[in-house]
């Protein structure tokens, strides 16, 4: 599968396309956002290996909503059992991202801890911290912050679109990794203005009491299926 390069526009289009995969069935969609958020915050009530599983089963959930975008495209109707439909296909596949997001995050939180963790566990160590020490402490958090940032972007780029490759398209891991950060690579602008989209939607999400987070979650979800759909199904 050979992503193609979309024009800059598209970035805005796979939210629209988005939103209208939402309105065919807004209550499922809602539905299965409350019921993944729910499955979410009771894998993380469970010590260490809640939060271990949660990331190495996001790719299979993610899978599985795809399979609804699918479904709904096809004029099928979108079920709660689409959820849980990325453990019936290519499983091993979709599991085997989630180990590599899971690895990916480690790292990541590791070399953060490294460039800014330090000097914040000393700071709280300390007592009373003196006004050069917490400057200097502040200076290494968002030092951190920036090379998280920095480290995470290549991680989700692979993994954007590498679900629905595995489940669609049948692709082993690593080429689908390979495939959806090339993906994304090729289409940086529209990605660029995809993502200054969603954080203005993001902001107008919150303004009420964050119920709007209900819509939101769900078109991010059918967003990368059109989005999956536009570079690599033309």
């Amino acid at each position: 599968m050979e992503p193609r390069q979309v024009a800059a526009g598209q970035g805005w289009q796979w939210i629209v396309e988005g939103f209208d995969l939402f309105k065919k069935s807004p209550i499922i969609w809602v539905v299965l956002f409350i019921i993944l958020f729910l499955i979410t915050i009771a894998l993380h009530f469970i010590p260490i290996l809640g939060p271990l599983v949660f990331y190495i089963l996001s790719p299979v959930f993610l899978a599985g909503l795809m399979i609804g975008c699918k479904a709904q495209q096809n004029g099928e109707e979108l079920e709660i059992a689409h959820l849980f439909a990325g453990f019936k296909k290519n499983t091993n596949s979709l599991i085997a991202l989630g180990g590599v997001y899971l690895v990916g995050q480690i790292i990541i939180f590791g070399v953060m801890f490294i460039f800014g963790g330090g000097a914040i566990f000393s700071l709280m160590r300390g007592g009373q911290p003196d006004l050069a020490a917490m400057t200097a402490a502040m200076s290494s958090a968002m030092l951190a912050v920036l090379v998280g940032l920095a480290l995470y972007i290549p991680l989700a780029m692979a993994l954007w679109f590498a679900p629905a490759l595995a489940v669609f398209n049948d692709m082993q891991p690593v080429p689908a990794l390979k495939s959806s950060f090339n993906a994304c690579l090729k289409n940086v602008i529209p990605f660029l203005i995809y993502g200054i989209a969603l954080f203005v939607l993001t902001l107008i999400a919150s303004i009420p009491l964050f119920l709007g987070f209900l819509v939101l979650i769900p078109v991010i979800f059918t967003s990368i299926y059109t989005g999956y759909k536009d570079i690599y199904h033309a």
